[in-house]
């Protein structure tokens, strides 16, 4: 053997073991909570909980709705990064998977035990020129039987350790446990203070739906999700910002006002004019406004935005917004 090849050989045999272990190896003596303690998992020592750094102008990462776990070993790059994804999941997770990712991926049951349900599915073909690289991605089925998914994914510097990283990853989400707090999407009234608490949204929901909040210095965003099946290719998001500077959101999806069809109702007990836009080829329909709000704040408006793939959705959503009450 050549000196050259000799030294390249050293080098890809140091490149996958750290300080005599092979990444696979690494011992997993560290947990951490997934989805503000949803779950957990044993991750290696080094490994750390950062949160994606969020825009001067927006609203920190919500961690009931994300983690992030990065491992750096040397250049080489490790993040496990966690999403909730508001569906709930029969004993079927396994053959519901399958169905969309079994030509591409390899498919297998990882946990079932405690009400615990997860599902490995370990992609067959890479991409080495992204900067992230997916090579494991983990669906969870907890005990309140909704769904939250979490991926691995190395940097280019980390490919050509690909297969030691799968392995690792594996063995992280192997070590899946229960953890302490579920989602609530009963039908329930759910009372949210804005800003100091002094007058606070009293919020009547029908079952299937859940709140998160997200706010800055000068704004808070009620984010609510309705939590449906897995297989419902059905989707609505809804949103109520409170603050001084709200924009619509119909320019980017490509509207104009002059798109807007206006139809009448409620807030708070006075009449609001909302703006409508549908796309039929799509399946997409955006019902919004701004609405002045003094008798909560002096100069306070509050953004009301609804979208959906059909209007019988953002109907649903209508309801819910006039029968919003203001309590102290």
């Amino acid at each position: 053997m050549t000196i050259k090849a000799l030294f390249f050989s050293t080098l890809f045999l140091l490149t996958t073991q750290v300080f005599g272990q092979k990444i696979s190896g690494l011992k997993l003596d560290n947990k951490q909570s997934i989805l503000n303690d949803k779950a957990f998992f044993q991750f290696p020592t080094d490994a750390k909980n950062v949160a994606r750094q969020a825009d001067i102008m927006s609203a920190d990462p919500n961690t009931n709705k994300e983690t992030r776990i990065i491992l750096d070993i040397d250049k080489q790059r490790l993040v496990f990064f966690a999403r909730e994804l508001y569906v709930t999941s029969n004993d079927n997770l396994l053959e519901t998977i399958s169905k969309d990712n079994s030509e591409n991926a390899k498919i297998k049951v990882l946990t079932k035990r405690d009400t615990l349900l997860s599902v490995l599915v370990t992609p067959k073909k890479f991409d080495s020129t992204e900067n992230a690289i997916l090579v494991n991605n983990l669906y969870v089925r907890t005990q309140d039987k909704t769904v939250f998914v979490i991926g691995a994914y190395i940097n280019p510097d980390a490919f050509k350790n690909k297969e030691e990283f799968q392995k690792l990853s594996e063995n992280v989400f192997a070590s899946l446990a229960k953890g302490n707090r579920k989602l609530n999407y009963k039908a329930r009234t759910e009372i949210s203070p804005i800003f100091d608490g002094k007058q606070k949204f009293s919020i009547a929901l029908p079952e299937g739906y859940v709140i998160t909040k997200d706010k800055k210095y000068d704004f808070e965003v009620l984010k609510f999700q309705k939590v449906r099946d897995i297989t419902d290719t059905n989707w609505t998001s809804f949103t109520i910002y409170t603050g001084n500077h709200p924009s619509y959101f119909y320019g980017e999806y490509d509207f104009s006002d002059n798109e807007a069809v206006k139809t009448n109702s409620t807030f708070l007990n006075k009449s609001v004019e909302w703006l409508n836009f549908k796309n039929v080829q799509k399946q997409f329909y955006l019902k919004e406004q701004k609405i002045p709000s003094d008798q909560i704040e002096k100069g306070l408006i509050v953004h009301i935005a609804m979208l959906g793939n059909n209007q019988e959705a953002l109907n649903e959503l209508t309801k819910i917004i006039e029968n919003i009450k203001l309590t102290e």
